[in-house]
């Protein structure tokens, strides 16, 4: 790649960190506008259409990632074929839901939620129909383009979701707003492409495109059922108040999403380019770079969350949430494992099928494991069931990834990196937790002052230990990410 990993996805990264600046008040607001049982009742809505929007367009889009960087000529097939199967499976998502009304009774028991299936059907048709619009964008190069879809769809939506709360006070309004935003962005999604691209299909491209996508959809089948089945799981067995309390203690900061998500998409496309799709060592120069940037920001973003969990949570969501303190805390292990792009790795690769094997191994062992310690431990042992199972799985994935990159396991990682991230981040701690304390009866200001004091600390020892990421600057690989032999 003639530029680097961070300087690529930067557009990207701009537009989630716009967004998730826009939007992070969203739970805020509707913590303090809804009561914890309407809360729940979003929450269990929002996780039956987030899991079908995720599952049933069986990896697609995510397709154009492949396909439109090794066969630009062809780039109109592809985004038009799956511009048809986001439809197709929209289509069949929202049946799924009303045809499934009854499951959805018989599982939750909670009749406002029974209430709003119609608007979660209708949410998720326009979710899937809409889906292809970023992904086609970014896989054409357009990460500008890409970028403003994003902030405009993230930022309407939390406007809805704020709104549809603050006039109705309930569930279904916040689903109204959010089908008007999502409804929107599939039209211009449709409109948008056909008229940039064109519309051509062909019954061999279709076939290639879908013989490429279905494992990998069958994969993910699994893998969204299996990273989720710790909050079914919960939401079955407990009150809509206390899932909203579960769901907030698994609540995340959007850093993972800002970063994450652009990192591993241009790593992607990075790895089907010419020179790191010949040279493995090529490969692995990418993929320590990944890391690196994406370890800088998470490593220490997992241990101040830990320190500050209790304050940030009583702030952002009120005093009645702080109960969810120990789960938001073990929940931030998934903060760390981020910090490896491995997804991207196995779709450049094309390991569908060591994806889908994986995925039947880890959904069998997450099902009896999450039941089991939530019998024992209750909704905190749900959570520890799945992590367990998560961590191994993200291991499994890291040993393939180094035989496909011609390295041991060791040599996979940018090992002097993150020893010093770790050791710069232990090295903040003190006056963090200091300030934390000073100002304990002012949330806002102990929380800011903690951040800027750990911050500053964790850069400063960084620069003193030579491993400050100076591309976050200049937009270069830093050297201490080459693997050792090899040539810049």
């Amino acid at each position: 790649m003639s530029e680097s990993i961070l300087k690529r996805a930067r557009p990207l990264m701009i537009a989630r960190a716009l967004s998730a600046a826009l939007t992070l008040a969203v739970p805020a607001i509707l913590a303090r506008f809804l009561v914890p049982a309407s809360y729940g009742t979003f929450k269990q809505a929002w996780l039956i259409a987030g899991t079908l929007a995720m599952v049933i367009p069986m990896g697609a889009a995510s397709s154009l990632y492949y396909f439109v960087p090794r066969e630009p000529e062809h780039r109109t097939r592809f985004v038009s074929q799956s511009l048809v199967w986001s439809f197709v499976s929209a289509l069949f998502a929202a049946f799924l839901i009303l045809a499934g009304k009854p499951l959805i009774d018989s599982t939750f028991s909670n009749e406002a939620l029974s209430a709003i299936v119609p608007w979660i059907a209708l949410v998720t048709f326009f979710w899937i129909a809409g889906s292809a619009f970023e992904p086609a964008l970014t896989s054409l190069g357009q990460m500008r383009d890409a970028a403003i879809v994003r902030v405009l769809s993230e930022v309407l939506r939390g406007l809805a979701m704020v709104i549809g709360a603050v006039l109705t006070q309930s569930s279904q309004g916040l689903f109204i707003g959010i089908a008007v935003v999502l409804g929107v962005k599939a039209i211009c999604c449709f409109v948008w492409l056909i008229a940039k691209l064109g519309f051509e299909l062909t019954r061999a491209d279709f076939a290639r495109q879908l013989g490429y996508a279905l494992p990998l959809g069958a994969a993910f089948l699994l893998i969204i059922p299996q990273q989720q089945f710790h909050q079914y799981a919960v939401a079955a067995h407990v009150t809509p108040a206390l899932f909203a309390l579960y769901s907030v203690g698994c609540f995340q900061l959007p850093i993972v999403e800002i970063l994450y998500t652009p990192v591993s998409e241009v790593l992607q496309i990075g790895l089907g380019e010419d020179g790191a799709r010949d040279d493995p060592r090529q490969g692995l120069l990418l993929f320590h770079e990944a890391i690196s940037h994406l370890s800088f920001a998470f490593l220490p973003s997992c241990v101040f969350l830990f320190l500050c969990a209790r304050q940030l949570l009583t702030f952002v969501f009120t005093e009645q949430y702080e109960g969810a303190t120990p789960i938001f805390r073990l929940s931030l292990i998934t903060i760390l494992a981020s910090s490896l792009p491995l997804d991207g790795v196995m779709r450049a690769r094309a390991q569908n099928r060591f994806l889908l094997a994986l995925s039947i191994a880890k959904l069998a062992a997450t099902v009896p494991l999450v039941l089991l310690c939530l019998r024992l431990l209750g909704p905190i042992g749900a959570l520890l069931g799945f992590l367990v199972v998560e961590l191994f799985g993200r291991f499994v994935m890291l040993a393939r990834s180094a035989r496909l990159f011609g390295a041991t396991l060791s040599e996979s990682l940018p090992l002097r990196e993150l020893g010093s991230q770790a050791l710069a981040a232990g090295c903040a701690l003190p006056l963090s937790a200091l300030c934390l304390s000073l100002f304990s009866g002012w949330k806002l200001m102990a929380l800011a002052t903690s951040g800027i004091a750990f911050a500053g600390v964790y850069l400063v020892c960084l620069w003193k230990l030579g491993a400050l990421p100076m591309s976050w600057l200049r937009s270069r690989v830093a050297p201490s990410s080459v693997p050792s032999g090899e040539v810049e």
